[in-house]
């Protein structure tokens, strides 16, 4: 009798799902012809039969969740049928002359007991065949783990030749799959499996399959291009979770821009950190943050500035930019953006702000908002630049600004703005 067993179909599936079955019991069955549908963890695959014969006994109904390696169908092959028939002519002919027509008249109940050697002797071959056809049985005498064992089997691997290229005693599944990649992909194909994290087993392993195959693969189905996170798309991801958090308002304003086209030395940037940072000084709200269940109020105005290229995105801090002159804070900007192009951001050049600021405006936005940086209590998104005049949103976190407040910074902000006699170089 041949065992049809739950396989494993990529390298985490540890059970599977009865979909469907496709064979119903009485039918026959020819090697090749799918028995089952299985969904695994990553996808819905075929399970076909290595054997021929006829389906006898269906162990698992369809939707039960299957654990790798146990039995869920039985076959009854030619060999196994034979051997049936054999042995009852075998018991028919131990039956006394005498008591042969009671025999056939009636249904024996209870089979002849065997000796116990013979029993665990005709026990081996069944226990083999029910991980892995008859013509693995010599390897696992040799020693298979479980999963290379049910591995081999599916993809109709000769354990022998996986066996000649280990030098292990001990046949692992990494052995069986790594066999499989080297038969039958090329080092390219293998290369591209691994960067869109295809399974093996989406393909029909009967051929050298190359990159070419696989690609034709990927565009077909049209599978997305798996990426991984740098360690700055984490923390800011981390960042923008947390900034979610906090309830938010915004106020929408346009200042005056005619003291930064008339000094046009210095970047709008570095203008507005100077005018905020003056402005902080006198709304003692805009240097303060919450930690544990206090206020923490800040003695200068630290300003955090968005500064990105096309991946990675950068929160560098312009400390006690109040203390600061316009040349120094231009001069401050021009290190961050050396530091961008290098990638050599300290953790201490993210550290200490209680402000934020955001300039799109260079490139065209005409106004967005922006989400408040880690422990900050406001950001202002600065658009571009149009009839003499730039836009200003302002986000703050409502638990220590509130809108009364807010509008009389703003004010502030956009007197300083219009006064240029305020601000030394």
């Amino acid at each position: 009798m041949y065992e049809i067993v739950m396989p494993q179909l990529s390298d985490s599936m540890e059970e599977g799902k009865l979909i469907a079955w496709k064979k119903s019991v009485g039918d026959a069955v020819n090697t090749g012809d799918v028995i089952v549908e299985v969904e695994s963890d990553k996808a819905i695959m075929e399970v076909q039969s290595f054997k021929n014969g006829i389906l006898k006994e269906v162990l698992a109904k369809e939707g039960d969740v299957v654990s790798v390696g146990e039995v869920i169908a039985r076959i009854e092959t030619a060999e196994s049928a034979k051997t049936k028939q054999k042995a009852a002519l075998q018991e028919e002919k131990e039956v006394p002359k005498e008591q042969k027509t009671a025999v056939e008249e009636k249904v024996v109940e209870q089979p002849k007991p065997e000796k116990k050697e013979a029993a665990e002797e005709k026990k081996s071959e069944p226990e083999l065949q029910k991980v892995v056809p008859k013509h693995l049985s010599k390897e696992f005498s040799n020693g298979i783990s479980p999963k290379a064992r049910v591995k081999a089997a599916f993809y109709g691997v000769d354990t022998e030749k996986v066996l000649q290229k280990s030098a292990a005693n001990v046949l692992h599944v990494d052995d069986v799959q790594a066999y499989i990649k080297e038969h039958y992909f090329t080092p390219k194909a293998l290369q591209l499996l691994d960067e869109y994290g295809l399974d093996i087993a989406i393909f029909e392993l009967n051929h050298k399959i190359d990159a070419t195959e696989v690609q034709e693969y990927i565009t077909k189905h049209e599978t997305p291009l798996p990426k991984k996170l740098s360690q700055m798309q984490k923390a800011i991801i981390a960042n923008v979770t947390a900034s979610a958090q906090k309830p938010v308002y915004h106020l929408f304003e346009d200042i005056d821009a005619k003291l930064f086209l008339q000094n046009e030395r210095y970047s709008i940037t570095a203008w507005l950190i100077k005018i905020f940072s003056k402005v902080m000084m006198t709304h003692s709200a805009f240097r303060s943050r919450i930690i544990n269940d206090g206020v923490s109020v800040s003695p200068n105005a630290s300003i955090s500035v968005a500064v990105a290229n096309e991946k990675d995105l950068y929160m560098p801090v312009v400390k006690d930019a109040n203390r600061c002159s316009v040349a120094e804070i231009a001069e401050q900007l021009a290190t961050f953006k050396t530091k961008l192009q290098s990638n050599s951001f300290s953790t201490q050049d993210m550290q200490g702000s209680n402000f934020g600021i955001s300039n799109l405006g260079m490139l065209g936005v005409e106004r967005f908002d922006a989400m408040i940086n880690k422990e900050d209590s406001t950001i202002a998104a600065i658009g571009t630049l149009q009839d003499d005049k730039i836009s200003v949103t302002l986000t703050a976190d409502h638990r220590v600004i509130n809108g009364y407040e807010a509008a009389l910074f703003m004010r502030d902000v956009k007197k300083e703005a219009q006064n240029s006699l305020n601000f030394k170089e």
